[in-house]
């Protein structure tokens, strides 16, 4: 069973989703909110599992909500403009709906957020294991050893991890798979790549090297990388 928030300024929108909310078993209504900042009140006071939230809303934007709260839960975008549909995946979200919504893409969009939640319990339940990442990949789930590993690559809705062993591709955000590794031991060079500080062997002015690779660093993140590598 899935706790669900949704959050619309559109009192039609928010009436129609209440409705769908209500034809499927393994959904229940937490709430609803006019704008992020009710939602945020009742993310505080209540358990949501599933977020069902606009993108185009007054006084801050559902994409503004994701990139400046700590949201957990899981989330399906829903807007009437597509363009929104990339950034929305690079925020790790289930699953992105175009207005006008059926109900069946509707029900497609929380079963995969089912899914999820049922994905990440099970991983929960393994991370008794700690130095471990476990990611779904070729259709299992993989143990990665966390100290093997060298970069993550963002490429669209998916991510390469590159270890000593191999190369991963995990269909995740990077912020998605940046959550579940220890903070010390990696660092962002650029919008698309998190390195392991113990692999990097040298520091340029546009890239950063592990091994023989070239990894880009952008401006905005050269003097956190060069900062990290002094304190190691």
């Amino acid at each position: 069973m899935l706790k669900v928030l949704i959050v619309d300024d559109e009192p039609l929108a928010r009436q129609q989703l209440v409705s769908y909310v209500e034809r499927l078993p393994f959904l229940q209504l937490a709430g609803t909110a006019l704008n992020p900042v009710a939602a945020k009140a009742i993310l505080n006071n209540n358990p949501v599992d599933l977020i069902l939230l606009d993108v185009q809303m007054p006084q801050m934007t559902g994409i503004e909500f994701l990139r400046t709260e700590n949201v957990i839960q899981q989330v399906i975008l829903i807007t009437a403009f597509p363009e929104y549909a990339i950034e929305g995946f690079d925020l790790a979200v289930a699953d992105y709906l175009l207005k006008p919504v059926t109900f069946e893409r509707f029900a497609k969009a929380c079963e995969r957020a089912l899914g999820n939640v049922s994905s990440i319990a099970g991983v929960n339940l393994l991370k008794q294991q700690p130095g471990y990442l476990y990611v779904k990949c070729d259709q299992r789930l993989e143990k990665i050893y966390i100290a093997d590993i060298h970069y993550i690559e963002a490429m669209a809705n998916y991510v390469n991890i590159f270890s000593s062993a191999r190369k991963y591709t995990v269909y995740s955000s990077l912020k998605g798979i940046e959550a579940q590794l220890p903070e010390s031991g990696f660092i962002r060079t650029h919008k698309s790549y998190l390195v392991a500080r113990a692999y990097i062997s040298s520091i340029g002015l546009q890239y950063v090297k592990i091994g023989e690779i070239d990894i880009p660093l952008s401006r905005a993140h050269r003097k956190a990388v060069i900062e990290s590598t002094r304190c190691q």
